[in-house]
């Protein structure tokens, strides 16, 4: 994996875009990284919702959200 300050990608953007084709290229800012460049298929992939929802997959989500219901509800009056 590719790391990179803030001021070099700013300075080739495109060689790292380039990179960013085949592997993902950190960008950092201050000695911390800040943000991370991939391709377009890559990041598809990576947040693609899985094929098959079962009803497993959905009540274990039903019952999340029921056990931190007071914390999302307090969360969405702020």
């Amino acid at each position: 994996m590719t790391r990179v300050t803030a001021t070099e990608f700013k300075n080739n953007i495109g060689a790292f875009s380039d990179v960013a084709m085949n592997e993902p290229v950190i960008i950092t800012s201050h000695q911390r990284d800040r943000l991370v460049l991939l391709s377009a298929d890559e990041y598809r992939r990576l947040t693609a919702l899985p094929q098959a929802i079962t009803e497993e997959d959905k009540a274990r989500v039903a019952r999340g959200l029921e056990r931190h219901r007071s914390t999302i509800m307090e969360l969405a009056q702020r």
